[in-house]
């Protein structure tokens, strides 16, 4: 399968790190294929390779597949722990990642834009390797009183045995939450569980 890049946004050139890694690591010549992403879709190309740049020529634009929307909420680890949990999250297709301070996170919301963009670029790599359609959204958040959590059809706690608990339902199909805790115990678990109860109106 042919190598994939995402762009920022649509653009029939590819500069910077990409096209450095098109020509120097992958040593691609005239004609060669790539895999193209932006604005949540991916196309067939073939490459031009230019002195400074790679020029693009698409093909055709690529099926995408249905994929749910499930948001991954961390309570922020200890460095680097959020870089694993960013790759696999990726890997296995989560639409976004939210870091938020927990009642026993030892780590801090400290110096949060350098951290954002090694995540970013963490995330983006993962989403090459795993043929994703789009990167996941990354954010740092203070607290779960931050998020707005009536944006999801479906909200589950994942405790510390790994066991999923379910909190709220909606009536869509498609938008889910899963609050991961795997680290910061059972009293933790309970206040994250009022905090949303509190935000929501329950179906069942």
């Amino acid at each position: 399968m042919p190598q994939r890049y995402f762009l920022e946004k649509k653009s029939n050139i590819i500069s910077g790190q990409d096209a450095h890694h098109i020509k120097i690591v992958m040593r691609m010549k005239n004609e060669d294929e790539i895999i193209v992403c932006y604005e949540n879709s991916c196309f067939l190309a073939s490459i031009n390779v230019d002195q400074d740049d790679v020029k693009l020529q698409i093909i055709k634009e690529l099926n995408q597949p249905k994929s749910l929307d499930i948001t991954i909420i961390q309570g922020l680890p200890k460095s680097p722990k959020h870089e694993v949990v960013t790759k696999y999250a990726t890997i296995f297709g989560a639409s976004s990642m939210l870091f938020t301070q927990m009642h026993r996170s030892i780590a801090k919301l400290e110096n949060t834009d350098n951290k954002l963009k090694r995540l970013e670029t963490i995330a983006k790599e993962a989403a090459e390797l795993a043929h994703r359609f789009d990167v996941p959204h990354i954010e740092f958040k203070k607290s779960l009183d931050a998020i707005d959590f009536k944006q999801y059809d479906l909200v589950l706690l994942a405790d510390e045995n790994n066991t999923s608990i379910k909190v709220a339902k909606y009536s869509g199909k498609d938008r889910y939450d899963l609050i991961e805790n795997n680290e910061y115990g059972y009293c933790c678990l309970v206040k994250a569980t009022f905090r949303v109860l509190d935000k929501l109106k329950i179906e069942n």
